[in-house]
């Protein structure tokens, strides 16, 4: 125990077009490699996967895209999630191009 999976469902607003969400996800992606630990200088995102919904079951509620990082430890994650000067930046670019946002974590 002690590893961490936190998953971000996306909802787009509807004017936003191709080419900006796929500016967005490449944003997200490269968190992987711009976040920095602060005590031990090292990346600690253990792995960023993400990309757009296709389940064929009909019950995205209109997410439609998908981020699903994983940590090795929930302080890891808390640092992300509430700290991280790199991750604030994003996200706090989204809010223009965002209807919704839906996270939930894991502890595996």
């Amino acid at each position: 125990m002690g590893e961490v999976i936190h998953v971000v469902q996306l909802k787009f607003k509807p004017e936003v077009d191709s080419g900006k969400i796929e500016e967005i996800l490449a944003s997200l992606k490269a968190l992987k490699t711009k976040c920095v630990h602060p005590d031990t200088k090292k990346n600690y995102i253990r792995s960023i996967r993400l990309g757009r919904d296709n389940s064929p079951e009909g019950l995205q509620n209109g997410y439609t895209h998908m981020v699903i990082s994983e940590f090795d430890s929930v302080a890891d994650r808390d640092y992300y999630s509430m700290k991280d000067p790199v991750h604030m930046a994003v996200g706090g670019g989204l809010p223009p191009f965002i209807a919704a946002l839906q996270v939930l974590d894991i502890e595996v």
